[in-house]
């Protein structure tokens, strides 16, 4: 077996690991965060895995993706004394065969906090918010009366839970098992008795009561363990623990490595973030790399607090001299980091898609979907459709064959076309996709998938042919009315559209472009890194990145603007492998320079200030 060379905060890990002691691993980013993780947990499976398959329990840890499931999973080699798993599976697979329990935190606490939150939105007029929780509390009050009436419950993704069918969403999963672990301590305990060490990846971005809980869990001598790993400076994601190391019986170990940036990043980093003092620690330490910053004069928006569709032009100009201005207009490794995915849409040209799927009519998981190219309606073309329209533009037909052969019912080698000859399968292909490519400039989205369905030209859901196979909805969305069928009208407005958006969206999701949310590279790295901040473009209250970088030039942020704007500026600026710039728009460049020199977060030569014409 090969040696490992481990850190000394793996040594430490491990020494709690031996003495049963509860930790907290803090860790910047490019720390290699996860291979100490995968080193803690390999280290328990060589210690005591005879023991766990004997007593029939499981090391557990839970991550925060399905994708890091799969590859802590895979680095782990499947092994099945771990249980790698998502929160919310973990909690719901811990918790739903007590029903009585989530039964009794529903009625006496859940449901009425509710109602009390409705209660205080209810002004006793006759405005749209009013009467709007006047009907919540009614719903939630019948819900609270026929709760004994539920024989059980299930978890599923619906917009308001229905607790009358035991129907439980999202955020309850998350309140109902960590009130049942907090107040209950028989379960606590028979948790600690099949979970003798439970690891917790992306510490900062667990709910704060499931922190709590988890505690709870582990107080006093001997098992289970709790083992954070994560970085509060990473939470980017709103009502998460952020610091999780705040349990005075955790053991705080800091991981003060960095793998990943340059010389001259992590000087940066360390400069914009003063309780962890990273060092090079691995062959990045021979790249000296750069930092520059490019100060931008804002224009003063003319539409309320928005830019005109005039001034999004100018915006959009000044990125792209300030691109010429670095020589990085040919270079092809750049990922450009916005705050939002609105401002990439409008970009690249798919702002009505973008609208549309994080609108009225779109759920939590329908806009997840879509972020990750996943959503049923979308599959069809990101996979075979589209991809075959692109082949064809190319004359590539070896691309084109692979698509047919690859996604295509009707090109399967063993499907409804087996017994036709290979001319005959060559001729077939030739004629469908012509006919495609014609569609593709002409019909609409939905048009385009009634041919896919009768060609049996890609796979086409249960769910899509229901949607294709009906009649449009032609009376006025109403939320309260027909929450639980919104993706009705989801699918209809997106059916009548044409192809021009989801093309783009199409090469936005295959990262056939640089751009990307600053949200969407939590984890990732890149060569060379431009963040770009303009919060005007981004008209969004959450953050004010100009105002926390440079608080006497443009203005105090509030406290959560500031601890927001801060947290994932951090993560933007830390993906940077080699080389990091910066585009800020502020009101007065020439004084936030100064204030940039003055603060220390850069030097003269790496700051370039940019004035109106």
């Amino acid at each position: 077996m090969q040696k490992i060379n481990l850190t000394d905060t793996d040594s430490e890990i491990r020494s709690c690991i031996d003495n049963k002691n509860n930790f907290a691993v803090i860790a910047g980013a490019g720390s290699g965060k996860t291979t100490s993780l995968i080193r803690a947990l390999d280290y328990l499976q060589e210690k005591e895995s005879s023991k766990f398959i004997r007593d029939d329990q499981k090391i557990v840890c839970i991550t925060y993706t399905n994708r890091a499931v799969d590859v802590i999973s895979q680095r782990l080699n499947w092994n099945e004394v771990f249980w790698v798993s998502t929160l919310h599976k973990f909690l719901w697979d811990n918790i739903q065969q007590f029903t009585s329990n989530i039964r009794e935190v529903l009625g006496k606490s859940l449901i009425p906090e509710q109602i009390e939150k409705q209660k205080k939105k209810d002004n006793g007029k006759q405005t749209k918010t009013a009467i709007k929780a006047r009907k919540r509390i009614a719903l939630l009050q019948s819900d609270l009366a026929n709760l004994g009436n539920v024989s059980s419950f299930v978890y599923t993704d619906v917009n308001y839970s229905n607790y009358q069918k035991g129907e439980l969403g999202h955020d309850d999963i998350i309140a109902i098992a960590s009130r049942i672990i907090s107040e209950n301590s028989v379960f606590r305990e028979i948790l600690g008795q099949k979970y003798p060490f439970i690891f917790v990846d992306e510490a900062q971005d667990t709910f704060n009561e499931v922190v709590i809980a988890l505690n709870k869990i582990c107080e006093g001598q001997g098992l289970p363990v709790v083992g954070y790993f994560g970085d509060p400076m990473q939470q980017i994601y709103d009502k998460r623990a952020g610091n999780f190391a705040v349990h005075e019986e955790l053991k705080v170990i800091r991981k003060e490595e960095n793998y990943r940036s340059s010389v001259e990043v992590i000087n940066f980093l360390n400069t914009f973030r003063t309780d962890i003092k990273q060092f090079p620690a691995g062959e990045n330490s021979y790249v000296n790399g750069s930092v520059l910053i490019r100060l931008v004069q804002a224009e003063e928006p003319q539409k309320g607090r928005k830019y005109t569709e005039e001034q999004l032009i100018r915006t959009s100009d000044q990125f792209d001299e300030a691109i010429k201005s670095w020589g990085w207009q040919d270079n092809k490794d750049a990922k450009h980091l916005f705050l939002v995915r609105q401002m990439i849409a409008r970009r690249l040209g798919f702002p009505e898609l973008q609208e549309l799927f994080t609108g009225d009519f779109a759920s939590q998981k329908a806009n997840q979907d879509y972020e990750q190219g996943e959503h049923f309606l979308l599959k069809p073309f990101l996979r075979t459709l589209f991809p075959l329209v692109q082949a064809s533009r190319d004359e590539n037909t070896g691309r084109l064959l692979d698509v047919l052969r690859n996604t295509s019912p009707a090109f399967d080698p063993s499907g409804v076309n087996s017994a036709k000859t290979l001319e005959e399968m060559i001729n077939l292909s030739k004629e469908i996709v012509q006919k495609l490519v014609s569609l593709w400039d002409t019909e609409t989205l939905g048009g385009i998938l009634r041919f896919a369905q009768n060609n049996n030209l890609c796979q086409i859901s249960d769910r899509l042919s229901a949607h294709l196979d009906r009649q449009p909805r032609n009376e006025e969305y109403d939320e309260e009315i027909h929450s639980e069928e919104k993706s009705d009208w989801l699918v209809d407005s997106f059916l009548q559209r044409d192809t021009v958006e989801i093309e783009v969206y199409a090469k936005f999701i295959d990262e056939s472009t640089p751009f990307s949310t600053q949200h969407g590279v939590k984890g990732e790295e890149y060569p060379d890194v431009i963040v770009i901040f303009d919060d005007v473009e981004a008209s969004w209250d959450h953050y004010k990145f100009t105002k926390t970088l440079t608080p006497n030039t443009s203005g105090e942020p509030t406290e959560g603007q500031y601890e927001r704007s801060t947290k994932l500026a951090y993560v933007c600026f830390s993906r940077a492998k080699e080389n990091l710039r910066i585009l800020l728009f502020t009101p007065n460049p020439f004084e936030a320079k100064q204030e940039l020199l003055d603060n220390g977060l850069f030097n003269e030569e790496q700051i370039e200030v940019v004035m109106n014409k």
